[in-house]
């Protein structure tokens, strides 16, 4: 009779066996430059991970992903009748950096390690969840319930095309975020406010400073006030948490001779489990105020980017008891020989989408909670042990047989 333990101990088999395919299959992956907005290469990106899918026999279809020109990746291994669960993860990569020693886009490997922008945000945990599946099907493993693949190339709009699966009636019991994780179970995340703050002066020529109000130097003020200020809750109680704030974008001036009358910054909030995106928005409007005097002359505007207004990036708590918590934990504890260890991410996975929409779901995954660096790389072990934990997890998710 088959079981649950032979089923698992079969998977982990079918992966060892095929390790030189699985990390062919992502080093092609990682040469697709599919960065973020680039429509050819996405769907180029979505086409590469359907190929191995529909020759293993899965469901494959390339459905709109909220975004034109680029389509998600929905494929369904069908299994028992329980609940499906989802593995979830993105396409899209940020454009690499000046400071690469290597080729970006080479995927090279060396000493254990297989480098590319993108690798650990998050081409190892996405091109890991596909093969799982793929060595599923090869296996001819029949899981409890079905296992769909969903990999979207806009997650960086605020998990859109996640979001669009479900407007379009995705229906699951159970979800898999593969992003990166240090190989953790994840039970939490911070959520994300992109604030944009408009700072308004008066134009003179630089040689009738007496007559100009100078909108960059207002806004460095403004800077400084944000960056010391405390974080509060929905109460203004101040929180113990370290502040997550980045000043991304500053832009200012129209020419080298004349002051100044507007500069916009945008802040990269990553705000914790006890503060919400109007909380962030309150405490930065607050610290305008401590910061530049004159604003009824000439007011700054304080407003949430456009993505954050339609897909809300909330953070994420949840029970270290809950059962996919637990299994998922199981699972690597089975494919590693070891515990999982716990954490919660500082970015911004699209867990909580699921959460908002019933499906019970946690982030595990391959590569650097870091996200993003220079000559980028992933441990090849790291990304095959995900593959067997995928595969494991989707064998025993919610008691398995």
């Amino acid at each position: 009779m088959r079981t649950a333990a032979t089923e698992t101990g079969q998977a982990i088999a079918v992966i060892d066996q095929h390790t030189d395919q699985l990390v062919t299959f992502l080093r092609d992956f990682l040469r697709i430059p599919s960065v973020w907005g680039d429509g050819p290469a996405l769907t180029a990106a979505a086409e590469h991970l359907a190929v191995p899918l529909r020759e293993a026999g899965v469901d494959v279809d390339l459905p709109y992903s909220g975004t034109d020109g680029m389509p998600n990746v929905l494929a369904r291994y069908r299994g028992g009748d329980a609940g499906p669960v989802v593995l979830n993860g993105h396409m899209e990569v940020y454009p690499p950096s000046q400071s690469w020693k290597r080729d970006p886009f080479g995927g090279d490997i060396e000493d254990g390690r297989i480098y590319g922008v993108g690798v650990s945000d998050m081409k190892a945990g996405t091109a890991a969840m596909t093969m799982a599946t793929v060595m599923l099907a090869k296996a001819g493993l029949r899981p409890p319930r079905d296992v769909v693949v969903l990999a979207v190339p806009n997650h960086f709009e605020g998990g859109e095309g996640t979001r669009q699966a479900i407007r379009d009636g995705l229906e699951a019991e159970y979800a898999i975020n593969c992003e990166p994780s240090d190989m953790r179970v994840l039970t939490g995340q911070r959520g994300i406010a992109y604030v944009t703050v408009t700072v308004s002066g008066r134009a003179a020529h630089t040689t009738a400073l007496d007559i100009g109000v100078n909108a960059v130097e207002r806004a460095a003020e403004v800077i400084r006030e944000v960056l010391a200020m405390p974080i509060t809750d929905h109460n203004g109680r101040e929180l113990p948490d370290v502040k997550v704030c980045n000043v991304a974008q500053v832009s200012g001036g129209v020419a080298h001779n004349l002051v100044p009358e507007r500069c916009d910054i945008t802040f990269d909030f990553r705000f914790p489990a006890a503060q919400t995106q109007d909380d962030v928005l309150r405490d930065v409007r607050a610290a305008v105020g401590r910061s530049l005097d004159r604003l009824a002359e000439f007011p700054v505007d304080v407003s949430l980017e456009a993505t954050c207004v339609k897909n809300p990036r909330s953070s994420l708590e949840m029970s270290p008891d809950e059962r996919i918590v637990l299994d998922v934990a199981a699972a690597h504890r089975e494919t590693t020989g070891e515990a999982a260890s716990f954490d919660v991410h500082k970015a911004w996975p699209d867990t909580p989408i699921f959460w908002e929409a019933g499906i019970k779901a946690v982030t595990y995954g391959p590569g650097s909670m870091d996200c993003y660096w220079d000559d980028e790389s992933v441990l090849i072990a790291d990304y095959l042990t995900a593959v067997k934990t995928y595969a494991v997890a989707a064998l025993t998710l919610g008691g398995g047989r």
